[in-house]
């Protein structure tokens, strides 16, 4: 039975920064969003602290885990840290996802994204952790985390489409010579072209709720939850220096309900889950 929680966040001081999803960010991302809950002893089970120590501290982890005398200190101070800190954890994150740009039109000053890259109303995206073929401490890659999937199947708050980036004449001109830079056989087929036109999408994501572990198409483990989309930007390279074009939904919209419409639905169908599991116990009593 999933079990369902948000995140509380504070009041922003300062600029926003969003994290990059790494194995280590995401374990502290579900310590954010109330990921693990306590048993009927109030009390988080202890795989859930000792697996956070082994992402984030290494070291200390190989140095006192099996030394049970010394652990088990560690471990208290550590579950201690993780009530009192897991408020100032990151909720946001960014998310990067390669593109190909097509046609540019002079008229309307835009560029049209290759066909197969457009995005077309989608809500949900799989984010894996960047560090995802990484061993962690030196636990090879292949092994899962306990409690701590290295991927997210996030559900957004706002269908999301991209089939035109409008981009001013000069970035476009610089951006379409610095792709030709270098090529000595100028492309004759369009699709060799786009394919030479690689642009990034920057998504910034605000993550607001766990919802629970469920598994991709590929069986690969991931954590649910609902985002955000508070922008995006898009760039000519891979470094980030050629902005071809943002969107701030953040400063554009002030508040919006979609957060509470999901809460909503997701808690309506949680509550039905547990009515009906209610009722199959009573059966088997009965029996």
């Amino acid at each position: 039975m999933a079990s369902v929680s948000y995140a509380q966040e504070s009041p922003e001081q300062g600029p926003v920064i969003y994290e990059s999803p790494t194995i280590k960010n995401l374990s502290q991302l579900y310590w954010s969003l109330s990921k693990f809950k306590p048993d009927e002893n109030g009390k988080i089970d202890d795989i859930y602290i000792d697996n956070f120590l082994f992402i984030n501290e290494c070291s200390l982890y190989q140095e006192f885990s099996d030394n049970e005398f010394e652990w088990v200190n560690i471990r208290e101070s550590a579950r201690n840290f993780l009530e009192e800190n897991k408020s100032g954890f990151p909720l946001r994150f960014e998310y990067t996802q390669p593109l190909r740009l097509a046609e540019y039109d002079l008229e309307s000053q835009t560029f049209d994204v290759w066909e197969p890259y457009k995005i077309n109303g989608i809500r949900r995206f799989e984010i894996l952790a960047e560090d995802l073929f990484e061993d962690i401490c030196n636990q090879p890659a292949k092994y899962a985390i306990e409690g701590y999937p290295k991927g997210l199947f996030a559900e957004m708050n706002r269908p999301f489409t991209l089939e035109t980036i409008k981009t001013p004449p000069e970035i476009a001109e610089t951006y379409i010579k610095e792709k030709m830079r270098g090529v000595t056989v100028t492309p004759r087929r369009k699709e060799e072209k786009y394919n030479l036109r690689d642009a990034y999408l920057v998504m910034k994501i605000r993550f607001f709720s766990y919802q629970e572990e469920v598994r991709s198409i590929d069986y690969v483990k991931l954590t649910k939850v609902l985002a955000v989309l508070e922008g995006y930007e898009i760039y000519g390279d891979q470094n980030k220096a050629m902005l071809l074009f943002s969107e701030n939904f953040k400063r554009r919209k002030k508040h919006s309900n979609m957060e509470e419409e999901l809460k909503k639905r997701y808690q309506e169908r949680l509550k039905k889950q547990m009515e009906k599991k209610k009722k199959g116990l009573l059966r088997k009593k009965s029996e």
